[in-house]
C-alpha cells in the first residue's frame, strides 16, 4: 500500500453548492484507490485494533467504536479517549449518525466494515485496511493521517526496547513462556499465530515445545492437557465480554489456581505465575508495548 502523487478531492459548499476542490492524497488500500486530505481533522475509526494505532499516532478521532478498547482504557491517560463519540449499531456503523457528523476521514479493516465501503465512501474518504500484521496497518494510517514520520518514531522506540529488554536478558534466552486467557467455558492459549506472540517472540522469548503445536484453529487446551503449559514463566489472566462473564471469568481463574493439577506444575510451584491486562487480546503499538512492559516488569 503506497501514497501515490498529489490530487485534489472534490467537496460541496454548503452555501453555495459549488464543488470546491482542495489537495489530497491518492492513498492505495484494500478496497483501491482514495484520495484523502492532507491533514483530516474529523476522523472516525471503526473497531479497536484500529483505534490503538490512531491514538499511538497522537490523533484523537471524533467517533468509532471506543468501547472495544476497553482493554487498554485503564492503562491510558483518560483524555486520549474520553469523549470519541460511540458510532456503533447492531447493524453496524450507524451512517445516519456519521453524515450528521461530517467527517473528513473514515479508517477501520475490510473484515469489518468492507461491505458497506461503498456507503461509508460517499460519506467521507475511507480508507480500509486488510492486513493482519499490526506494523502494516500502523503505516497505511500513518500515511492516510500524515503521520509517517510518528509512526517511524514509535517503530525505532519499539525495537529500541525490545533490544534493551534482550540485553537484560542476556543468555537467559531464548526464554520459554506459556501465555493464557481463562475465560468463563474454556481456557484459551495465546498461539504462535497471536499477536501476543509476534510480540513476544520478537523479544526472544518462545513457547514451550509442547505448545508449538497450536495455532488459532485449536487454541483451547483442555485441563487434561494442563501440564503442557508448564515453562519458565506463565502470564495468565481472565477476560469476559459483559460483565457477568468477566465475573464468572475470575472465578474460573480463581478455581484454576486451586485445582490440583494446576498446582503441580513446577512453574507454579516456583511462583513464576504473573497475572496480566486483558490488553493481549488487542494489537498495535499502545498494546504491544503494554505487553513489553509485563516482560520487563516479570522476566527481569
Amino acid at each position: 500500500m503506497a501514497i501515490l502523487p498529489l490530487g485534489s478531492c472534490q467537496h460541496y459548499s454548503p452555501i453555495s453548492s459549488e464543488v470546491t476542490p482542495s489537495p489530497c492524497r491518492i492513498i492505495q488500500h484494500a478496497m483501491g484507490e482514495t484520495c484523502v486530505s492532507l491533514n483530516p481533522q474529523r476522523v472516525v475509526v471503526w473497531g479497536g485494533t484500529e483505534l490503538d494505532p490512531v491514538l499511538a499516532l497522537g490523533v484523537k478521532p471524533i467517533a468509532g467504536t471506543p468501547q472495544v478498547l476497553s482493554y487498554v482504557q485503564k492503562k491510558l491517560d483518560r483524555s486520549q479517549w474520553e469523549g470519541i463519540l460511540n458510532v456503533d449499531s447492531p447493524q453496524g456503523p450507524n451512517l445516519e449518525l456519521l453524515l450528521l457528523l461530517k467527517p473528513d476521514l473514515i479508517l477501520g479493516h475490510q473484515s469489518r466494515i468492507g461491505q458497506i465501503y461503498p456507503q461509508l465512501s460517499h460519506i467521507a474518504p475511507t480508507v480500509l485496511d486488510a492486513a493482519e500484521d499490526w506494523k502494516q496497518t500502523l503505516q497505511l494510517f500513518a500515511q492516510a493521517l500524515s503521520r509517517t514520520e510518528r509512526a517511524k518514531q514509535i517503530m525505532a522506540d519499539y525495537y529500541a526496547r525490545i533490544a534493551a529488554f534482550k540485553v537484560k536478558m542476556g543468555d537467559r534466552l531464548p526464554f520459554t513462556l506459556s501465555t493464557i486467557e481463562i475465560r468463563a467455558d474454556a481456557l484459551i492459549l495465546d498461539t504462535k499465530d497471536s499477536f501476543a506472540r509476534s510480540v513476544i517472540q520478537e523479544s526472544g522469548v518462545v513457547l514451550p515445545p509442547t505448545l508449538a503445536r497450536y495455532d488459532w484453529r485449536n487454541w483451547a487446551l483442555s485441563k487434561e492437557r494442563i501440564d503442557e503449559l508448564d515453562s519458565e514463566a506463565i502470564f495468565i489472566r481472565s477476560w469476559g465480554g459483559t460483565g457477568q462473564e468477566r465475573q464468572t471469568a475470575q472465578s474460573e481463574l480463581e478455581k484454576l489456581k486451586s485445582d490440583p493439577l494446576w498446582r503441580q506444575l513446577p512453574v507454579v510451584k516456583q511462583n513464576r505465575v504473573y497475572e496480566v491486562g486483558d490488553y493481549f487480546q488487542g494489537a498495535g503499538p499502545i498494546t504491544a508495548n503494554l505487553i513489553l512492559d509485563d516482560l520487563f516488569e516479570h522476566l527481569l
